[in-house]
């Protein structure tokens, strides 16, 4: 009875006081307001060894159930988790292989395309590694009911996928188009920019990315998407005017006492407009080329070459003049003011600059009273044939280049052939055969008069372009090697 008095005390956790009592009687408990005594430490370890018990079997059960229960999911394919890493790539593997993106087209087609296609490659290594990081974390452990996904690694060809969206996965139906920057005849003005259609996807790359990074095939659906052209007109309004403050600001050029004045058309032809619709701008140049034309043009009846006297001496010893010379006149700074107007056109602060004009006294060549002999004149490209110091034929010619100029001077047919191979060393050191050149007549070492095949008929009279001989269409130089024998005189001047 005593023992079950102490159980009950150190149950309730209260203070008992016992008296002394006849023997063979049980004590009477007195209950006092203490404060409830501690269980006893054997109770005690007999709660923790009963938690300790409980808590290892269901860590142990938890444990059981992590791994043995627990999937891993792959692309919809679920694999037991404790599947060793070669099987787990395999089954990777074997889902990126069959692996198909199809894509829906507006005009109801379908076509598939693989990994390959797209730009990917499966990185079966670091994928297996990531997905076991994800499958170890505690939180998924915790939920081992629930299967791990598969983290899937790609290895990306950004070009190849790029190229697959640009080709596979747009369909242009209606191009955008930039508005338009022109002058037409002095008038500036702008063609409003138009909208384009495609079918397309809104954000291909992070759209086709979540399908293959998924490894489950799947469909894509091209939708209707509006183009925006890179330039608008409101973008072009402020270099419209500054074109027109370009064009429209007084511009003059002063030759002697004459004013020579460009029209805006003329100003507007010497501008280049070069839209970039990458930046987003427009590029406004001046052409300095088209503006040196437009200096020479109009300069042009202030520019002549001066023309050689040709003199020859009578048999009494007198001279008579067979053709009069004339002074030449040249505007010397053409290219500097060229220079000038490409540098500060586009300030539109206007332009007024002098041409300066100098003058060439002609050159005088004294020939002997000759029954035939034959005149070149390189400046103006023409050959005369005299008999005496009469003109009986004149004809077109191109002569030396500039790189490889004729010989001035006066000089003697010393050979002739009808027709001959020639060839020789071009400006640039390669070299030249030119064959079956007709009608020649050598004149001074190689250089001679003869007929040339190979060159337009615009050049006759217009462009100096041989080696150093002076050319002319075969008839004419036919007409030649048959009017002037071995020994005829030839007077080569500028």
């Amino acid at each position: 009875m005593k023992d079950d008095k102490n159980l009950f005390q150190r149950w309730f956790q209260t203070e008992v006081s016992l008296e002394e009592l006849p023997s063979g009687e049980p004590p009477e408990p007195t209950i006092t307001d203490t404060e409830p005594t501690k269980p006893s430490r054997r109770r005690v370890k007999l709660y923790v060894a009963g938690a300790v018990a409980a808590l290892s079997v269901i860590a142990v059960g938890w444990l059981l159930s992590s791994v043995y229960l627990s999937k891993i999911m792959v692309a919809g394919v679920a694999i037991p988790a404790r599947s060793s890493d070669t099987s787990l790539a395999s089954t990777l593997n074997t889902r990126a292989t069959t692996y198909r993106l199809a894509v829906a087209y507006p005009n109801g087609t379908k076509k598939q395309y693989p990994l390959s296609q797209l730009g990917f490659t499966l990185d079966k290594n670091a994928s297996v590694q990531a997905t076991r990081h994800q499958q170890h974390k505690f939180a998924q452990r915790l939920k081992w009911w629930q299967p791990v996904p598969a983290s899937v690694v790609m290895k990306t060809n950004k070009a190849a996928l790029n190229n697959f969206i640009a080709t596979e996965a747009n369909v242009t139906v209606q191009p955008s188009r930039d508005a338009v920057l022109s002058i037409e005849k002095g008038e500036i003005r702008i063609t409003d920019a138009v909208a384009g259609k495609q079918y397309g996807l809104a954000q291909p790359q992070k759209t086709i990315l979540a399908s293959a990074h998924s490894l489950k095939s799947g469909t894509i659906k091209l939708k209707t998407l509006t183009v925006n052209p890179a330039l608008t007109a409101s973008l072009l309004e402020p270099y419209k005017a500054r074109l027109d403050k370009t064009i429209n600001q007084p511009i003059s050029f002063t030759v002697g006492d004459k004013t020579i004045t460009p029209s805006p058309a003329d100003i507007a032809s010497w501008l280049e407009i070069t839209p970039d619709d990458k930046s987003k701008k427009v590029d406004i140049t001046v052409n300095s080329g088209k503006v040196q034309e437009y200096i020479n043009d109009a300069a042009a009846a202030y520019v002549y070459p001066a023309k050689a006297q040709i003199e020859t001496k009578q048999t009494d010893g007198t001279t008579r003049v067979l053709v009069a010379g004339v002074d030449g006149a040249d505007v010397t700074n053409k290219s500097d003011a060229a220079a000038t107007v490409a540098k500060t056109l586009l300030d539109g602060k206007g332009i007024g600059l002098p041409l300066s004009v100098s003058y060439e006294s002609f050159q005088t060549i004294t020939t002997g009273s000759y029954d035939k002999w034959i005149e070149v004149d390189l400046t103006h490209k023409r050959m005369y044939a005299y008999e005496k110091d009469n003109l009986v034929k004149t004809e077109l010619v191109t002569a030396g280049a500039p790189s490889t100029p004729t010989v001035t001077g006066q000089y003697a047919i010393y050979a002739k052939y009808d027709q001959q191979d020639m060839r020789g060393n071009n400006v640039d050191g390669s070299r030249y055969f030119q064959p079956n050149v007709r009608w020649i007549n050598y004149f001074y070492k190689d250089y001679a008069v003869h007929g040339n095949y190979w060159r337009p008929l615009s050049y006759f009279g217009n462009v100096n372009s041989s080696h150093g001989c002076v050319s002319l269409v075969d008839s004419e130089a036919e007409w030649m090697y048959s009017w002037a024998p071995i020994g005829t005189p030839v007077v080569v001047h500028k």
